[in-house]
């Protein structure tokens, strides 16, 4: 992805903010490797994967 959108979403920021809640070093440096996904399909796909997890979390 462009450098230049990531600085302007300030990717950056919303990495360190994810990096507080991770409990372990090999969790935090699997997000700091995280990127934007930029096809449709994937990112669906990837939201239907959270909302199940979430799903089986709370029950």
């Amino acid at each position: 992805m462009n450098n230049t959108y990531l600085e302007k979403l300030e990717f950056h920021q919303i990495i360190n903010k994810v990096n507080q809640f991770c409990c372990t070093s090999q969790g935090k440096e699997l997000a700091s490797k995280l990127v934007p996904h930029h096809q449709i399909h994937k990112v669906e796909k990837l939201l239907q994967e959270t909302r199940r997890s979430g799903k089986l979390i709370l029950s």
